[in-house]
C-alpha cells in the first residue's frame, strides 16, 4: 500500500482541481465583502482627496506648488493601479473608482449653509475632473497577460483565466 503526499486542500500533490470546485476565497461572502471594502476605499479616498486638494507649498515665495492636488491625484492613480494589478478582475477597482468619483461629485455641491469644499478655482476644477479621467484610463487599460507555465518549468501547460491549467 503506497501513500501519496497530500496538499493542504486534501488532494494528492499535483492533482488538478475539479472544474466545478471554486478556488480558495471565492465564496459569495468573500466577494461581497471585497466589493464593499473596494467601495469604502473609494469613498474614503475621495473624501481625503477633496479635503487636501487645496493645500499648497510656497517655493521660496516665487510660486505655489499644489502639493495637495498632486498627492491626491497620484494617490488615487496608485490605488486604482494597485487594485488592478493584484486582483484578477476589475470589479473591486471599478467600485473603488465609483465611490471616489461619486463622493467628489457630491462634495462639489454647496452645503445647505452655503459652504463649499471644492472652490471654483484651477485646483478645484482639476480635482473635480481628475478622478474621473484617472479612473477611466486605469480601468480601460488592458489586463496584463497571465503567465504561462511550460512543461520544462514543471507546469501543466497554458493557464486559463482562473489560473488553472487548461487540459
Amino acid at each position: 500500500m503506497s501513500y501519496e503526499p497530500l496538499a493542504a486542500n486534501g488532494r494528492a500533490l499535483g492533482q488538478a482541481p475539479h472544474p466545478d470546485e471554486p478556488d480558495v476565497g471565492e465564496s459569495m461572502v468573500v466577494r461581497v465583502g471585497s466589493w464593499a471594502i473596494g467601495l469604502l476605499l473609494g469613498v474614503v479616498y475621495g473624501m481625503l482627496g477633496t479635503v487636501v486638494n487645496q493645500a499648497t507649498f510656497s517655493f521660496f515665495g516665487l510660486f505655489d506648488v499644489p502639493i495637495g492636488l498632486i498627492f491626491a491625484c497620484v494617490g488615487l492613480a496608485l490605488l486604482l493601479v494597485g487594485l488592478r494589478l493584484i486582483l484578477p478582475t476589475r470589479t473591486v477597482a471599478v467600485l473603488c473608482a465609483v465611490g471616489s468619483v461619486a463622493l467628489v461629485a457630491v462634495l462639489t455641491l454647496p452645503s445647505p449653509g452655503g459652504s463649499v469644499l471644492i472652490p471654483a478655482n484651477v485646483a478645484g476644477y482639476i480635482w473635480t475632473f481628475a478622478p474621473t479621467i484617472i479612473a477611466l484610463v486605469t480601468l480601460a487599460w488592458p489586463s496584463r497577460p497571465l503567465r504561462r507555465a511550460t512543461a520544462a518549468q514543471g507546469g501543466a501547460g497554458r493557464l486559463s483565466g482562473t489560473g488553472r491549467p487548461i487540459e
